[in-house]
């Protein structure tokens, strides 16, 4: 798995998320103790931060996984061209100049 650098805001965004989801799905299992005995006044805001921990991994997820296909296409990208050996650009193989 491609993990983004230290730092890009890719990094941050799934930290956050990864946090966040954390945080509910603590809560919310530590709410379905006291909502066994008390009723449907305590499980229900339970369920709900359980379900929003969850949707916040699958957003962590999908911001991760949309970073490496974008890695993979730059990859894909520059292994297609080949650099300037006076300026460092990068060239197509086809060129006879430098842009």
């Amino acid at each position: 798995m491609i993990l983004p650098p230290n730092g890009s805001h890719t990094e941050g965004r799934a930290t956050m998320y990864l946090m966040l989801a954390i945080m509910c799905l603590f809560f919310g299992f530590f709410l379905l103790i006291p909502g066994y005995f008390v009723g449907f006044g305590m499980i229900i805001p339970a369920v709900g931060l359980i379900v929003v921990g969850s949707i916040l991994l699958v957003a962590r997820y999908h911001v991760l996984r949309r970073y490496a296909k974008r890695v993979e296409s730059f990859r894909k990208d520059a292994a297609v061209k080949v650099p300037c050996k006076y300026c460092g650009s990068l060239n197509s193989r086809t060129d006879q100049k430098c842009i």
